[in-house]
């Protein structure tokens, strides 16, 4: 997150409207790092919490089907023609496609994951019902976790629990999916 958007955020915690807008718009350029620094704000300078919350989950769901979309229109594009005819580029597209449900929902408790995961399951033109559903489900689960994680934790230690939290949540989905390559592989 850009050095000046804690401050900006910080300066507009008195107005819990103009803090909203301004964590909903956060949430695009960082969504995670904007859902800390909401929590972090809200502790230190009592801001509201409901509004602040309500934001990252709205900017962070918005911009998970902004992926989505972008990689359904790139899908048609003269380089996205061009490139889905390349034999790597269509293998891969069978393997993103054949588990796109999947990845979507574990792209949630994965940071770093949502911009190609999101894009691809556009690219592949996953159902956009599913891919909403499950953007709708684990876009609350996950944000709420890190907001309350940097709200308890205040502005001190605030960023050893949330990488606590995100190793957890790696380990959590690798062990999901390996549980579930090991029970494809055993049928």
């Amino acid at each position: 997150m850009p050095a000046d958007l804690l401050p900006l955020i910080e300066s507009v915690a008195g107005s819990p409207l103009l803090l909203a807008l301004v964590l909903f718009g956060a949430t695009f350029v960082a969504e995670d790092l904007a859902t800390v620094a909401a929590g972090i704000v809200v502790a230190r300078l009592d801001a509201p919490p409901a509004g602040a919350l309500v934001a990252v989950i709205l900017g962070t769901a918005i911009g998970d089907l902004a992926l989505y979309a972008t990689g359904r229109w790139g899908r048609n594009t003269r380089m996205g023609i061009r490139l889905r005819e390349r034999p790597d580029v269509r293998k891969a597209e069978h393997w993103v496609a054949a588990r796109v449900l999947w990845l979507v929902f574990t792209a949630r408790f994965m940071p770093g994951f949502r911009l190609p995961v999101f894009t691809a399951s556009g690219l592949v033109s996953a159902p956009a019902l599913p891919v909403a559903a499950s953007a709708a489900i684990t876009t609350p689960i996950w944000t709420t976790a890190l907001f309350e994680t940097a709200r308890r934790a205040g502005s001190g230690g605030a960023e050893q629990l949330v990488q606590t939290a995100l190793f957890a949540a790696a380990f959590i989905a690798l062990t999901i999916i390996a549980a579930k390559r090991r029970a494809k592989l055993a049928t």
